[in-house]
């Protein structure tokens, strides 16, 4: 080293000042970094503890059995594995039969969880090493365990954007300040350099005193963050963390120190320089392009590889703040031209302000520049952050309630339950209102449709509206049944039902009487809201068959039956069809429909028609007022009957469906057009007419599918169509929903839950803290960038000594600064809100973790918090930049170079 420890020394107190104010900003630095990621960490570790909290029973519950052997040896082989995954912290109960194992959920956090889950899956093959018999582990913590990873996994992506935020104006701000001891001494480099020293020497030098220093500034900082997490008992990131933290804030500075000083050894010509900044910016432009096309591509940072597991990108993760930083260099590119062109406009004017101030800001860009571009950067983030939150908290519980369609909503009730049942006991719990529904597909051309079959006359009362995206109440009065079908004058439906004994069959010479047909016959009712209710009956007994060994007991037909069927009461009905079958393998013939009235009046069926596509036929017939109907059923190759169905006029003969914007545009659909559909569980084919298109479908597994009447699919299909969910609108969903699962435990019971929307606005605490981060590092430049050399010294005095005066030279440069600063903070605005509009959708989605691709998520400006914010931070550049003093002693800064 040149001149050994002791000129290092001599030299390292020459610049004591520079170097000093390095160690502090370096502390502040690193100090900044590590208490973001404490912050982070205890947001994060705030939503897992709500989320056990959450967890009862055997949600949050592992027990463990073993085959033999005692369960002191279990806890025993259980606490060891649990030892060797970290500890997470978790209460162990031993009974006599098992171990229970549940987690501390006021002393968990994000770690414990994927330790605590890896240690569940390692546990039956790690315990039965130990006590030699076979483990089982049951209990649904395990699964609530990787419900909490994949939430977490998921917010660590916008939150790894905003560590990028603040690591990247970190880097910036103490490179500039590790230039200032370098600056400060670039005439003692320069006379050094001409004595014979090398370049190389002098860059080893630099680069040791800043190491040096910085290093300790930034242990400093790190320790003291990590001491405050620990009194405070806020998660701390570890040893680890901190220590990456300390050697990237050295790192920065020492390069910079050592790059700054080998370059400016010797007097470089200017295009040289030019060139070298060209080439950077060259460089910064490609890295980002290719930064920008990565998080296009993900979305987040956080990306799922083949196997499954999570893992960070850290170049998309710094995608977004390389697009904010290339953003806010441009505005200070402009500013100079700007304000070029500003000077231009008032150059008539004889005043010494604001011309004087707009000139030289517009002659000498490289005097402003690093202030502009840090101020732009820090207002820049805090644009990011103010649509960042705006957006989180505009969406809310939207993703939730399009997840999951309803207040609440049950699934895969199994054949052995009746919706209706279902719907009864949610309205025992509190429901207000119940729609049966079925969810099952379709096959279109090529591709298979998610479809909900629901009650188009309630849709609008169980449905969410996914945050406004969907009008529920208007979708449900189109896709609807219409009000069509004879109008019944009673609550009562009486009829007559003859099977008339076909002719003998000549049998070999033998005449052969056939049984008259048993047949099963149906009704179909529609209400004047829309509703469809059916019943129906046979005419006879269809006897047992034996297969199973019982006795046989052969089918009996009557021949004549009248029949009275009860309307459900509180609305207005009307006969809309009728379908008949046999009712088992006996008989044949026809069947007669007469005599049928309600309330005493008759009801026309002759007027009923053959349904598009049904089988067999059907005869209108009869003298009476009411006529009657003669159907013949059909049979297939296999002997078994097919539905013969006959509606009334007006009857639809397709089912108006919604369908997704996706799914229409893969289909090649709009409003207006049909397409036969082929739809499977059950399977039958149906015309469907496209009324509307939406962009997303609540209750869908992605957000896209088709949605019709299930009366009206009921109609059209030859078989029933049974629903197998009820969709549930409550006051308390939470209660109506726990009622339900333990009441049907078959069932799925899906409820929204609120403290996604809660963890998912939480991350927005991130682009804050690194936003109130980034003002701290700007003002620390601000007050670098203040008139504290001798060159601006020695201007200031010259202008106060041509007549301006102390004051008012002192005025003109705080004027210039703030001219510059203006322009940074529009220039900081308009590059936020350029990258707020690319990144800041895809981030929230990245938050939510369930948002569909289809699903809107347009920016939300907050203005009054926002506008509030940036002013404050303007406000405190301001500050800063009007301290600017003129020197005392004039005649000395201007005869110190003589």
């Amino acid at each position: 080293m040149i001149g050994g420890a002791r000129f290092a020394v001599a030299r390292a107190r020459a610049a004591l000042p520079a170097l000093m104010t390095l160690l502090v900003v370096c502390a502040v630095a690193a100090g900044l970094v590590v208490g973001m990621a404490v912050a982070l960490r205890a947001v994060e570790a705030q939503d897992v503890r709500a989320a056990l909290a959450a967890a009862t029973g055997s949600r949050g519950q592992a027990v463990v059995t073993v085959a033999e052997g005692s369960t002191d040896a279990l806890r025993d082989a259980v606490e060891t594995t649990l030892a060797a995954h970290g500890a997470p912290p978790v209460s162990i109960a031993v009974t006599t039969d098992a171990v229970t194992i549940t987690p501390d959920a006021a002393r968990f956090t994000g770690d414990d969880v994927g330790a605590l889950d890896e240690a569940l899956r390692d546990l039956p093959a790690d315990a039965r090493e130990i006590v030699g018999a076979r483990v089982q582990v049951a209990g649904n913590l395990e699964a609530t365990l990787g419900a909490i990873s994949d939430g977490i996994q998921a917010r660590r992506g916008p939150t790894a954007v905003a560590v990028g935020f603040l690591g990247l104006i970190t880097v910036v701000v103490v490179g500039a300040v590790a230039w200032e001891p370098v600056r400060a001494r670039a005439g003692e480099s320069l006379l050094m350099r001409a004595r014979g020293a090398r370049a190389r020497s002098l860059a080893a030098l630099s680069g040791t005193e800043t190491a040096a220093v910085s290093l300790l500034g930034a242990v400093a900082g790190a320790v003291l963050a990590l001491a405050v997490a620990v009194v405070d008992g806020w998660p701390s990131p570890g040893i680890l963390f901190a220590a990456v933290a300390v050697l990237g804030v050295t790192a920065a500075a020492t390069l910079t120190a050592v790059v700054i000083t080998a370059r400016t050894a010797d007097r470089r010509p200017g295009r040289a320089q030019l060139v070298a900044v060209g080439a950077a910016a060259v460089v910064l432009a490609v890295v980002t392009g290719l930064a920008a096309w990565q998080f296009a591509q993900s979305g987040t940072p956080v990306v799922t590889r083949g196997d499954g597991t999570a893992v960070l990108d850290p170049l998309v993760a710094i995608a977004p703040a390389l697009i904010l930083a290339l953003a806010a260099v441009v505005a200070v590119l402009v500013a100079t031209p700007a304000a070029r062109a500003v000077a231009a406009t008032l150059g008539a004017t004889r005043g010494v302000q604001p011309i004087t101030p707009l000139r030289l800001a517009s002659r000498r860009p490289g005097r402003h520049a690093l202030p502009l571009t840090v101020v732009a950067f820090a207002i820049g983030i805090a644009t990011v952050a103010g649509a960042y939150q705006g957006t989180t908290s505009a969406l809310g519980d939207a993703p939730e309630a399009l997840r999951v369609g309803a207040d609440v909503r049950v699934t895969t009730i199994p054949d052995t339950v009746d919706a209706a049942d279902v719907a009864r006991a949610a309205a025992d719990a509190g429901a207000a209102s119940t729609a049966a529904a079925r969810g099952f597909t379709a096959l279109g051309p090529g591709s298979r449709l998610p479809v909900i079959a629901i009650d188009g006359g309630r849709l609008g009362t169980v449905m969410l509206d996914g945050g406004g995206t969907i009008a529920p109440t208007e979708l449900g009065e189109a896709i609807r049944l219409p009000a069509a079908g004879i109008p019944l004058a009673g609550d009562t439906l009486e009829l007559r039902v003859r099977a008339p004994l076909p002719p003998p069959i000549d049998f070999d010479g033998e005449l052969f009487q056939p049984e008259p047909l048993l047949a099963n016959v149906q009704f179909s009712f529609v209400s004047a809201r829309g509703e469809l209710w059916t019943t129906s009956f046979v005419n006879g007994d269809p006897g047992s068959g034996g297969d199973d060994g019982s006795e046989f007991v052969p089918p009996v037909v009557d021949p004549d039956v009248r029949e009275r069927i009860a309307l459900p009461g509180g609305d207005e009905w009307s006969l809309l069809a009728v379908s008949v079958w046999s009712a088992a393998w006996a008989g044949e013939g026809d069947v007669i429909l007469s005599d049928v009235t309600s309330g005493g009046e008759p009801v026309d069926v002759s007027t009923l028609a053959l349904a598009p596509g049904t089988a067999g036929t059907a005869e209108g017939g009869g003298s009476d007022a009411g006529g009657s109907l003669r159907f013949f059923p059909a049979f297939d190759d296999t002997g078994d009957s097919l539905v013969t169905r006959v509606v009334a006029p007006g009857a639809p003969a397709t089912a108006p469906v919604v369908l997704t914007a996706a799914l229409a545009a893969d289909l090649s659909l709009d409003v207006g057009d049909t397409i036969a559909l082929e739809f499977d569980g059950p399977d039958f084919e149906a015309q469907v007419e496209v009324v509307d298109i939406v962009p997303v479908l609540p209750g869908t597994p992605s957000g896209q599918g088709l949605l019709a009447d299930i009366g009206t699919l009921t109609l059209l299909s030859p078989v029933p169509v049974v629903p197998n969910q009820v969709w549930v609108e409550a006051d308390d969903p939470d209660a109506v929903a726990a009622a339900l699962a333990e009441q049907f435990a078959g069932t799925t019971v899906l409820a929204a839950d609120p403290r996604q929307g809660r963890a998912a606005a939480a991350t927005a605490a991130g682009f804050v803290v690194a936003a109130a981060g980034a003002l701290a590092l700007a003002l620390v430049v601000l007050m670098l960038r203040r008139s504290r050399t001798r060159a601006d010294a020695r201007e200031l005095a010259l202008l106060a000594v041509l007549g301006l005066g102390r004051r008012r030279a002192a005025r003109v440069r705080t004027v210039e600064d703030l001219v510059a600063l203006a322009f940074g903070a529009l220039g900081g605005v308009a590059a936020g809100i350029l990258t707020a509009m690319l990144v800041v959708p895809a981030l929230v989605r990245a938050a939510y973790g369930t948002v569909p691709d289809a699903y809107p998520v347009p920016l939300v400006w907050p203005m009054l918090p926002l506008g509030v914010a940036l002013a404050a931070m303007l406000a405190a550049c301001v500050l800063v930049v009007a301290t600017v003093r003129a020197p005392r002693g004039l005649a000395g800064a201007l005869r110190e170079d003589e």
